[in-house]
């Protein structure tokens, strides 16, 4: 069981990682992009693209019927009832770490960066973007709610599938 913000800000963290060790060995590789003269209008795209994005994981989250996440929140069950107990702190930020997924950024970011364009090595900017524009949204629903929001299976009510838990802030 982990908690929902701290999932999402570490998948972000994964991204960031994954882009800092691609763009090395790229950029290592094939050499930095030169930056020619009037290159700001790519530079603002490029900030665009990643507002966009991050627009784009608020929307996943959001309350939009087919589209949202957030009336699944409105739906959590009370970790009290659930009779599982919390994890502890070192536990609980283990579980959110995913090597799968870091290792995929990577390949995925090194595999574009190398066989295609150099700039695609810094594409898990992007995933990074909507991971912590999730996180930001899912922390705001905490903070107006009063409660912690949990992801994890509910050893009593739910065998084969993760729901969406919440505690008290306490």
């Amino acid at each position: 069981m982990f908690r929902y913000v701290h999932y999402e800000v570490t998948c972000a963290i994964l991204a960031v990682c994954a882009t800092a060790v691609s763009a090395g060995v790229v950029f290592g590789v094939k050499g930095a992009p030169e930056a020619p003269r009037g290159v700001a209008h790519e530079v603002a795209f490029g900030l665009l693209t990643l507002v966009c994005v991050a627009g784009f994981g608020v929307l996943t989250v959001s309350r939009l019927k087919w589209f949202g996440e957030g009336r699944d929140f409105d739906k959590a069950v009370p970790l009290e009832e659930t009779g599982a107990a919390l994890p502890t702190r070192g536990e609980q930020y283990r579980n959110c770490l995913n090597v799968y997924l870091f290792v995929v950024l990577v390949t995925c970011a090194l595999g574009g960066g190398l066989l295609w364009e150099r700039g695609l090595a810094v594409s898990p900017l992007f995933f990074a973007s909507a991971w912590l524009a999730r996180g930001w949204w899912v922390a705001r629903w905490e903070r107006c709610h009063g409660l912690l929001l949990w992801t994890g299976r509910a050893r009593a009510r739910l065998p084969e599938g993760d729901e969406h838990l919440y505690s008290s802030v306490r």
